[in-house]
């Protein structure tokens, strides 16, 4: 396991209609890892739930380096706020 920062970019709040559980609460936090993660298609991301301050839903890595949160409820990250993330291997237990 690895653990890295990663800058917030972003935190909007998701269109109901995009999603098929139409939730009017649900967030997309999106950050950027201060490096490029190898094999990042396969990789299990984890946060500190204090940093969050929502309950995660999902997330997904959508580059070598860019990643998304799906939160129900609000988070207070701001863009330029810094979080931490451990990266796991699919092969770590």
């Amino acid at each position: 396991m690895k653990r890295v920062e990663a800058k917030i970019e972003g935190n909007e709040k998701e269109d109901p209609a995009s999603e098929p559980d139409k939730d009017p609460n649900t967030w997309l936090i999106e950050a950027k890892l201060d490096e490029d993660v190898l094999g990042w298609e396969t990789i299990q991301l984890e946060f500190q739930s204090a940093e969050i301050e929502a309950e995660i839903v999902e997330s997904s890595m959508s580059e070598p380096n860019r990643f998304t949160i799906r939160t129900s409820g609000k988070s207070p990250l701001k863009k330029g706020n810094v979080i931490h993330v451990n990266i796991r291997e699919q092969s770590e237990s």
